[in-house]
């Protein structure tokens, strides 16, 4: 029978991509390798962010990861964490996908399922357990670690809700709340989850023509945007529109826009429901949005946008 070993180490290049969320480990970025005998005389090694690797049923004690005495004190307690959080016994818990545990060998693994009335009975030490679950800070007061955890539990309420929907009833959560309706279910959940936590995305203050987008920060791996911590502000951009066939350009960007209240179509109580639109903690009277007078007369957002 093969065995498989498993070491941790800084990654040496940006050239090895994470085996469950495909994105690419950054120089010098922590990563967790699972070793095993190829066909030949050689061993293969697929990589993985130590926040996407999930602990290997075989993985009894720390003694088994290899390399782990040559990263810095900070990152091994980091390690320390993660194992402790996926050693935990799971009371309330959701099933994962497959091919996010361990290469999707041996079915689904469990995670926990966070709700206010949880984070509130967790002591301190389960309180860094599980944001080193979730790849979160552990620094601060328990005062802290208990808002970084109630975004994790009110984006998996969110999830839940959201993604229990059909197509059509997405869309119809997006075109209430002028959102664009195009791309897969997976993007229309995404959208709405996004909407629902921090408000919708208004349209340009400067064409008019377009709804905003926006960029998060990257999370600590480097792996993709940050789902915690940035309360809905980011760099937001406006991609352009079309008119009469003709594309018009617009060069407006800011990293401080204030959102609007999301109109919640999936319950009876409407906006009330929703969490209030995240604004800057810098904003003034004066950088508040720019109204536009007058506004090109341009189709709504589309199931092709």
């Amino acid at each position: 029978m093969e065995m498989t070993s498993y070491c941790v180490e800084y990654s040496k290049s940006n050239r090895a991509g994470c085996k469950v969320c495909k994105g690419k480990i950054d120089k010098d970025a922590l990563r967790i390798g699972s070793t095993v005998p190829g066909d030949g005389d050689y061993d293969m090694t697929s990589w993985r962010h130590l926040e996407c690797q999930k602990k290997p049923k075989a993985m009894d004690s720390l003694d088994m990861l290899q390399g782990l005495d040559t990263l810095s004190e900070a990152d091994q307690a980091k390690v320390k964490v993660w194992f402790e959080a996926a050693s935990a016994p799971k009371s309330a818990t959701k099933k994962r996908k497959a091919d996010e545990v361990d290469g999707g060998e041996g079915g689904s693994e469990e995670l926990p399922s966070l709700t206010s009335a949880s984070i509130k009975k967790m002591k301190a030490g389960e309180l860094k357990a599980a944001l080193g679950a979730h790849g979160l800070s552990t620094s601060g007061k328990k005062a802290d670690h208990v808002a970084r955890l109630q975004e994790v539990a009110d984006r998996q309420a969110a999830d839940g809700k959201f993604g229990a929907l059909k197509i059509d009833q997405l869309k119809d959560a997006l075109r209430e709340n002028g959102q664009l309706l195009g791309g897969v279910k997976e993007e229309l959940v995404d959208r709405c989850v996004d909407g629902f936590l921090f408000g919708a995305l208004p349209r340009c203050p400067e064409c008019g023509g377009a709804v905003l987008k926006v960029k998060y920060p990257v999370n600590e791996s480097g792996s993709g945007p940050a789902l915690y911590g940035h309360g809905g502000q980011g760099q937001f951009f406006c991609p352009g529109f079309y008119d009469d066939d003709h594309w018009h350009r617009c060069k407006f960007g800011s990293s401080d826009v204030e959102r609007t209240p999301w109109k919640d179509t999936t319950t009876s109580a409407s906006a009330s429901n929703a969490p209030p639109p995240a604004k800057s903690v810098a904003k003034s009277k004066k950088q508040a949005t720019a109204k536009v007078s007058k506004k090109p007369e341009v189709a709504m957002p589309s199931d092709d946008d």
